[in-house]
């Protein structure tokens, strides 16, 4: 016999909750029936998905029996792939991070070079953390760049080459026997924000990820919007005005004024033309100019690069505020790299979303920087990892039991 097909909605509804749950508050969760509840709470239980954890507050009868996920059941390894750095964390089934540790890559030096280093990333967090590698469940990774979520396979990218269609998900599976998955890695960090309490109740919202490259994960009804070829979001290639060339061959794109690696040329510029004395010590220091180095200037209130982060966050204040009049989102959130800088950035973002968005759509948006930081792409690939290996194995499941 199937598993009852609502199993999955109860798992789901106690796993997203995040807290120990009433068979009460499960009922209101999923609209079923008590019996119903009770029925997929046993079937959990006998599976060892669902523990009773404490008893709950009488409301004039028995004190109830509260339910929680079973996040001791395993591990899951959560992959956050930049274009120029990696970061690996090994979280437990609530997504939380047990550890991580990150490390420089360059993803032009090809899939086979930069997945090896990710591999034995992965094998050295598992040994200084003491975790047998059969308690792993899962494997979630997020790229920088389109992916046929369906299939695994990134999309073509020019900074990306010889990535196009390549077999990630094989590649993991070769050497990890669990359930991997593959996503762009600005869904991954919606997903990771939203599990943010004050977050995990909106279900429309903007995560806007702003470092070398520019994108936006949609959260549309509580499901990541990705359209109809898999590659909503790409805002890095709104054309602002400008007549510099982008690397995707049209010019003007946003991302060539906005993204990182413009905000670094720009920077090494101001510097080579003695506009910031801060910027040209480095220069003259260390020959070149990294991201870190200019978000330092900036936070030091030099007036050259202070300015050009704000002329970078009312051009992508501009682009959001389109996207808000249309979308109507209740939370636009930021993050990346470049959202390192601080506050200067995100009070030009909001000036020019003020300033260009239609007040109706503006009067009870909240915007605001990424409250998981650098670790959001990590758990967000976890939390992409373990709602897909609840909604595919639970489908395959028989006789009523399923485990991890």
């Amino acid at each position: 016999m199937n598993m009852p097909p609502g199993t999955r909605k109860v798992l789901q509804a106690i796993w997203k909750s995040k807290k120990p749950n009433s068979k009460a508050e499960i009922v209101r969760a999923t609209g079923f029936s008590l019996a119903t509840v009770t029925e997929h709470v046993e079937t959990l239980v006998r599976s060892n998905l669902i523990i009773e954890v404490e008893m709950g507050n009488s409301t004039g009868g028995r004190r109830p029996r509260l339910l929680a996920f079973n996040h001791e059941a395993g591990y899951i390894i959560g992959i956050d792939l930049e274009s120029t750095h990696v970061q690996v964390g090994i979280t437990d089934l609530n997504c939380s991070v047990v550890s991580s540790k990150a490390s420089d890559i360059d993803v032009a030096a090809g899939p086979a070079a930069v997945l090896d280093h990710i591999k034995e990333m992965i094998y050295s967090l598992l040994d200084e953390s003491n975790i047998e590698i059969s308690r792993i469940k899962g494997i979630g990774m997020g790229v920088p760049g389109p992916v046929e979520y369906s299939t695994g396979l990134p999309a073509s990218l020019p900074i990306m080459p010889g990535w196009d269609r390549y077999p990630i998900l094989q590649f993991l599976s070769q050497h990890f026997d669990c359930a991997c998955y593959v996503d762009n890695n600005v869904y991954t960090r919606a997903l990771g924000e939203r599990t943010v309490e004050g977050v995990s109740g909106i279900n429309n919202l903007i995560f806007l990820k702003i470092g070398n490259g520019i994108g936006a994960g949609i959260i549309c009804n509580g499901q990541i919007y990705r359209g109809s070829t898999e590659c909503a979001g790409d805002v890095g290639h709104i054309n602002i005005g400008q007549d510099l060339l982008c690397y995707c061959g049209n010019r003007g794109c946003l991302e060539t004024i906005a993204g990182g690696r413009a905000i670094v040329r720009r920077a090494e510029e101001i510097a080579r033309n003695g506009q910031s004395e801060i910027l040209a010590k480095i220069m003259a220091t260390k020959g070149k100019i990294s991201l870190e180095d200019f978000n330092r200037a900036v936070r030091e209130s030099d007036p050259s690069a202070v300015e050009l982060i704000r002329e970078c966050g009312f051009q992508i204040g501009n682009v959001i505020a389109g996207l808000i009049n249309f979308f109507n989102p209740s939370l636009v959130c930021i993050g990346g790299r470049v959202s390192e800088v601080g506050d200067v950035l995100l009070a030009s973002i909001r000036q020019a979303i003020y300033h260009r968005s239609l007040p109706l759509s503006t009067r009870n948006l909240i915007i605001q920087p990424s409250i998981l930081g650098e670790k959001g792409g990590i758990i967000g690939a976890a939390v992409l990892t373990v709602d897909k290996i609840i909604d595919d194995s639970l489908k395959k499941t028989k006789e009523g039991i399923f485990s991890f």
